[in-house]
């Protein structure tokens, strides 16, 4: 049986692609119709967010000079939240464009996989495609 795809998070061979996250999935590769890639770029509310978190560090360090002589402990306390939150806005997967694969699948339209590494999405697809023409010979 060859395999055109072995990675973390799915195999692909000549009849099957099995995702095993989060619950097992298999499809048959001779029953996928209209496979397409889904390409899902970041929002204008999503690179605000990134932009909300740059300003909460902006404000940190303007924050340490002007409270910094009045009070110590109100100091720490400014400048934590601020890190914390500056933490939250830049640090979620917002902002990340990410890939779908989706096909029709016995009557409905499936994900097949998503990611957000290009580099294994890339691998994927490529694997899916040899797949798809081996069905066809």
């Amino acid at each position: 049986m060859p395999v055109f795809y072995r990675g973390p998070r799915a195999v692909i061979t000549h009849s099957v692609v099995e995702v095993p996250r989060p619950a097992l999935r298999r499809f048959n590769v001779s029953e996928l119709v209209d496979v397409h890639i889904v390409r899902h770029d970041p929002g204008p509310a999503e690179v605000g967010q990134r932009v909300i978190g740059v300003s909460a560090l902006v404000a940190a360090m303007v924050a340490v000079p002007v409270i910094g002589p009045v009070s110590v402990v109100l100091t720490a306390v400014v400048l934590s939240g601020l890190a914390l939150y500056a933490v939250v806005c830049l640090r979620g997967q917002a902002g990340r464009r990410w890939w779908q694969v989706r096909a029709g699948y016995r009557g409905e339209v499936v994900e097949i996989f998503a990611s957000r590494n290009q580099g294994e999405f890339e691998g994927f697809c490529r694997g899916l495609v040899r797949s798809l023409e081996y069905r066809g010979q």
